[in-house]
C-alpha cells in the first residue's frame, strides 16, 4: 500500500502544478465556449478603427469595422447607446447571441452626437 504522506516534495510539486495547469485550461476553455455561445456583444460601425477601445466599463476588441466585448451587467440598450456615442452610427449590434431589431438600432443610434 502506498503511503501518500511519504511522497517526495518534487512529486507533490508536480502534482500541484498539474492541478493548476488543468484548472487554468478548463477555465480558459469555458470562457471561450461561453463567448462562442453568444455571451457578449458585437457591434459593426463605419467609425471603428482597429485595436482595443475602452468605453465606460467595457473593453472592446476591434478589427476592421467590427468590435466584440465580453458580457457586462449593463443592459444591452445602454451598451449599444454608449458604443454609438463613441463610434457613431451603429450598423449592427448583437447582445448575447441576439441581433438588435431595426427599431432597437434606431433607438441606439438616437444617442449619436
Amino acid at each position: 500500500m502506498l503511503n501518500t504522506l511519504s511522497r517526495s516534495p518534487l512529486s507533490r510539486g508536480l502534482i500541484a502544478l498539474a492541478a493548476v495547469f488543468t484548472s487554468g485550461t478548463l477555465f480558459i476553455g469555458s470562457a471561450t465556449n461561453a463567448f462562442a455561445q453568444g455571451e457578449g456583444y458585437r457591434i459593426e460601425a463605419a467609425g471603428i478603427s482597429g485595436g482595443s477601445q475602452i468605453i465606460r466599463d467595457t473593453i472592446w476588441s476591434c478589427d476592421g469595422t467590427a468590435c466584440t466585448a465580453r458580457k457586462i451587467t449593463s443592459r444591452p440598450a445602454v451598451v449599444c447607446a454608449t458604443a454609438a456615442r463613441k463610434f457613431g452610427k451603429i450598423d449592427a449590434f448583437v447582445a448575447n447571441g441576439a441581433a438588435f431589431s431595426a427599431e432597437e438600432l434606431a433607438a441606439c443610434n438616437a444617442k449619436v452626437k
